[in-house]
């Protein structure tokens, strides 16, 4: 019985059977499955890198971290479909509570995604990471 199943499908007489018919459904619906999973995770980078272009203007407008920023973030992490485990962080070289006028800062996100294809199987974990940079606009008095 295998024999003859791999027999009919090496045959190349140009009959279509219902075994060599269904294999090919199968392939095409995996690999649309897969596809659709690409563009899923494509999509959440492209969200992802608006977070972090709104945290940037965010910053430089306040010159540094506070409590907006932090609203700001889990508001527009909450928007974010199919990514789990967002974070991001912040380097400057000053403190980042008041980074001085005319200051460059680093802004990075990340989080996971998971290519999976039918039923959310979630077979194959992706950290995806954004970044931005931005000046500070903000002038600090010295204490």
């Amino acid at each position: 019985m295998k024999q003859k199943v791999f027999q009919t499908l090496k045959s190349e007489k140009g009959e279509a059977s219902y075994i060599g018919t269904f294999v090919y459904i199968l392939v095409a619906a995996i690999m649309i499955a897969f596809i659709i999973n690409v563009f899923q995770v494509i999509s959440v980078k492209q969200q992802m890198d608006h977070l972090v272009d709104q945290l940037v203007k965010q910053i430089q407008l306040n010159g540094g971290e506070n409590d907006d920023t932090n609203s700001l973030f889990t508001y527009l992490a909450d928007q974010i479909s199919g990514a789990e485990g967002l974070t991001y962080d912040v380097d400057s070289p000053d403190d980042t509570d008041q980074i001085q006028i005319g200051t460059p800062f680093y802004v990075s996100v990340s989080g996971r995604c998971h290519l999976g294809g039918f039923w959310k199987l979630r077979l194959v974990p992706i950290t995806i990471r954004a970044s931005g940079a931005g000046v500070s606009e903000h002038y600090w008095k010295p204490r």
